[in-house]
């Protein structure tokens, strides 16, 4: 059964991530003017907003009594899959038309690698294999607590393994880059759905998470603001996914849209399709940005009040526009969600 606030919460999440990278292409200039300040803002603002995807996959996966274990690594299986595939397509396009990662690696490197923006795949895929142990210590599944130790247990011990092999070939070292044991410190955020959808804050809690992440992003911005200025260059160094500013945000983000009850039903069937669309226009609205790139304008120089509009909505609709269609072609809609 589809729940309409996991549906508006995949379309807001998606609506962020593609507006903080659109705010990438126009921040690299003067830190000391007030535009760049407010692009600062805006990042922090919308950074926590990532999370919502890990959220969204706690809530469905640990609020079930079973998890089939063959089942749920075949959903791994799948994620691998879309990672490998949209890595050779995307590093393929850039090597033929945009020639803006070309100067990095070889193809085999670029393409085990994975295109930049892919790293979200095999992050997730490592938390999905993480999921059944938690879900067997949950509901006393004996089964996956077993399978699942064994699981993560491979995991470790292999990547710890190849990762300490000396003077490795660039296709190896290539090949292990997507899955570095640290990407497992998202996986916290998905017990963390769960518990927001099991235990609903509302009315003077939800209040309270709310000013808290306002300020904490309104510090942040001031943090990052002002070692810009002392370098004298643009700085992301406070733009951490799991910050305590993204992490306030992302939990209340979450939990006031979990308070969407229902919607009309030609509304409701309008969401469903956009949710449906999200990971499409994750996957491919990187490629307009790239293309935009690869130009090597400098869009500092133009005025922000239409031209940052008009980027944010080709690089959000077109991806959506494709991914519709997409999803009407039976072969092609695996390839997307």
């Amino acid at each position: 059964m589809r729940k309409t606030n996991l549906d508006l919460i995949r379309v807001i999440a998606i609506m962020a991530v593609v507006f903080g990278h659109t705010i990438m292409l126009f921040w690299d200039f003067d830190p000391a003017t007030p535009v760049w300040a407010v692009y600062n803002l805006l990042w922090l603002l919308v950074r926590g907003f990532l999370m919502l995807f890990f959220m969204i996959s706690g809530t469905l996966f640990l609020s079930r009594d079973r998890l089939p274990f063959k089942k749920h690594m075949r959903r791994v299986g799948h994620m691998l899959l879309l990672f490998y595939g949209w890595s050779l397509v995307l590093n393929g396009i850039d090597t033929l038309f945009l020639h803006y990662w070309t100067d990095s690696g070889t193809f085999l490197t670029r393409f085990l690698g994975g295109y930049f923006h892919l790293w979200f795949l095999p992050t997730m895929a490592l938390c999905y294999c993480v999921l059944p142990l938690l879900h067997g210590l949950r509901y006393g599944d004996r089964d996956n607590i077993r399978k699942g130790t064994v699981l993560l247990f491979a995991i470790v011990t292999v990547s710890t393994t190849l990762n300490a092999i000396p003077d490795k070939p660039a296709w190896l070292t290539a090949a292990l880059a997507p899955y570095k044991l640290q990407q497992l410190q998202y996986f916290v955020i998905m017990p963390m759905g769960w518990q927001l959808y099991e235990h609903r804050l509302t009315g003077k809690k939800l209040g309270v998470l709310g000013i808290a992440a306002v300020l904490s992003c309104v510090l942040f911005a001031w943090l990052n603001r002002a070692y810009a200025l002392r370098v004298g260059a643009a700085s992301d160094v406070y733009y951490k996914d799991l910050s305590i500013s993204a992490g306030l945000m992302g939990a209340f983000v979450y939990s006031l849209l979990l308070g969407v009850r229902a919607l009309p039903a030609r509304a409701a069937g309008v969401l469903k399709t956009l949710s449906t669309c999200t990971m499409g226009v994750y996957l491919l609205h990187p490629v307009l940005i790239d293309a935009l790139r690869s130009r090597h304008w400098e869009l500092s120089h133009y005025s922000a009040l239409w031209l940052f509009p008009l980027c944010y909505c080709v690089f959000l609709l077109v991806p959506l526009g494709i991914s519709w269609i997409m999803l009407k072609i039976p072969g092609l809609r695996n390839t997307i969600t």
